[in-house]
This record gives structure tokens, C-alpha cells and sequence, in this order.
């Protein structure tokens, strides 16, 4: 199997083409049953998405090795791909952002294997000491409800525009203080609250990425 570097475009290559297959078809990560928790075919899909990482498959570097990608899932699994792509489209939009500690930091991670998803909807957001973090105060906190399209713990980071911020905000999901339930047969919602951001946790960009897709809900409060 072929590990590769950080910022090396690269196709999957048939040793891991088959051991996707064979994890989609027989996943051997335990997995919760709950009506709220993951079950066997998101214990799959997390276990195919780590092979990724592992072998460098996310670093996607350039629209010919994002395509590249896709194209070799999609003979896979089309749930996987439609993962990925979203994965894909946003690592676009932070490789045309100006360069800055936030967007350095989590598409660097990507190198590392970290998966990125967007906020669909912002239904509430909110800086609970009614400013963001900025260079003179460098953490805030933060309260609001986001919408995804999938099971959030598949993800590192969910990318959600704060029009009163004007910036794309890194969510991480392991931080503290946040939160997902089922929302319905394609949505999860996830809360934030009095979650703390860094200022290094917002990437200043001037308009909504269309990568977002959705409509931008209005601003509580910023």
C-alpha cells in the first residue's frame, strides 16, 4: 500500500481500491445500534474514510487530483464518494483563500487525514460576549445550532459562514461543549454552546463559498 506525503497528488492504487471494497462489504470497527448513535453502515463508511487518510488520499492538492479521487469511488460506493466530494470542494475553497494561521492550519491537516464537511444551515448563531475573537481578544465563545448532511462524527472540522463574523469558521468536532442529534432522515443538527473559538479558528474570506451550498441563515447576534 502506498503511504503518501503531505501535498502529493496521488490516485488510488488497486491495493487500496481492494481493501475499500472489502471494508465497505465487512466493516470491522464496533459500532453502536442506537436509534441516536452511528450503526453498521456508518462504521463502514468511518473506516473507509480513515483508509483514506491513512494513505494520503485526502491531501488533495489540486481539481485534477480531486477529480482523480472521485472518479475511483465512484465505481465504489456512491455514498463514500458524495463524502469525499463535499471533502473535495472544500479543500478548493481554502486553497484560494489568502494564506493565514486558520486556513494554513486546517488545510494542513488534511495532509495528516482530517475530513472536512459544510454547515448546510446556520439556524443560530451567536457570540455570547456579543464580539468574535480578534486580534485584541483572542477567544470567545459561541452559541448556535448547525445543520449537516450526514453523521458529524465522520468529520474533523464542519466549515460554517457567520455572515456578522465574515469569516468561514473551523468548527472542530471533538471540542468541547458541542453536540449532535438525528434531525430528520438526511440531516444531523449540532449544538455549540458557549463553545470557545480561537481567533486562529476563523478564516477570513469576503463571501459565502458556494461550496456551502444552502441558503445563510441571519445572524443573533455578533
Amino acid at each position: 500500500m502506498t503511504v503518501v506525503n503531505e501535498g502529493v497528488d496521488a490516485g488510488l492504487d488497486p491495493e487500496s481500491v481492494r481493501a475499500l471494497r472489502e471494508i465497505l462489504e465487512e466493516p470491522a470497527l464496533p459500532v453502536a445500534t442506537t436509534a441516536s448513535g452511528p450503526g453498521p453502515r456508518v462504521a463502514a463508511l468511518r473506516e473507509a474514510l480513515d483508509h483514506l487518510g491513512t494513505v494520503g488520499a485526502l491531501a488533495v492538492t489540486s481539481a485534477e487530483a480531486g477529480a482523480r479521487l472521485l472518479r475511483a469511488l465512484a465505481d465504489l460506493d456512491a455514498e463514500l464518494t458524495e463524502i469525499v466530494r463535499g471533502h473535495v470542494e472544500l479543500t478548493a475553497v481554502l486553497r484560494t483563500a489568502e494564506p493565514g494561521r486558520a486556513r494554513n492550519t486546517v488545510l494542513g491537516n488534511t495532509f495528516r487525514g482530517d475530513l472536512l464537511t459544510a454547515a448546510v444551515e446556520v439556524r443560530r448563531w451567536s457570540w455570547t460576549d456579543g464580539t468574535p475573537p480578534s486580534p485584541h481578544a483572542s477567544l470567545g465563545r459561541a452559541d448556535g445550532e448547525l445543520t449537516v448532511g450526514h453523521y458529524p462524527g465522520l468529520y474533523d472540522y464542519i466549515l460554517a459562514w457567520e455572515p456578522g463574523t465574515g469569516a468561514l469558521i473551523a468548527v472542530p468536532t471533538y471540542r468541547d461543549r458541542i453536540s449532535w442529534a438525528p434531525d430528520g432522515p438526511n440531516t444531523w443538527v449540532v449544538r455549540l454552546a458557549h463553545t470557545t473559538f480561537h481567533q486562529d479558528d476563523l478564516i477570513p474570506i469576503d463571501r459565502r463559498p458556494q461550496a456551502l451550498g444552502g441558503e445563510p441563515a441571519p445572524p443573533e447576534g455578533h
